[in-house]
């Protein structure tokens, strides 16, 4: 196995510095892809559950980035809660008030994106073209909204 900067380990390449949020970073955007196409392709459980991973990846692709935290926790919201108070304690009230503000303007966008990260597999219920999309576009703003934080704090 060829590494760049990283190290070979069993399985793979140990990814050190930026490596990591790039790759975390990527995965989000093909999960966000798969997302938009299973809601062209009618899979809106499908559209659902990746447009959740791929908030999930993306919050925490900027947690390793500016904080060096890799939670195992889930839960966009959790997520996006955890990154707003890293940057409040931070200092940087500009930002957590950004990211603030997309949680308050799609909280209930947000509860759907969290509960289909199980019950779009698991559960007994199954979801329609409205909540398919909702799903899209809301990790679409999420994605908006991290390249805005991005932006600001470089």
């Amino acid at each position: 196995m060829r590494c760049r900067s990283s190290v070979v380990v069993s399985h793979g390449c140990l990814l050190v510095s930026g490596e990591y949020y790039a790759l975390l970073w990527r995965r989000a955007e093909r999960f966000l892809t798969r997302s938009i196409r299973d809601l062209e392709e009618g899979d809106y459980d499908g559209a659902c559950f990746n447009a959740e991973e791929a908030v999930q990846l993306a919050v925490k692709a900027l947690l390793y980035k500016y904080f060096g935290e890799t939670p195992r926790i889930h839960g966009s919201k959790s997520l996006l809660a955890r990154l707003r108070n890293l940057f409040a304690d931070g200092g940087r009230n500009d930002v957590a008030t950004v990211i603030g503000r997309f949680v308050a303007d799609y909280r209930d966008a947000l509860d759907v994106l969290e509960e289909s990260y199980t019950m779009a597999r698991y559960g007994a219920i199954s979801y329609g073209e409205r909540q398919g999309r909702e799903c899209v576009e809301t990790a679409k703003k999420a994605f908006e909204v991290l390249k805005d934080v991005e932006r600001a704090v470089g």
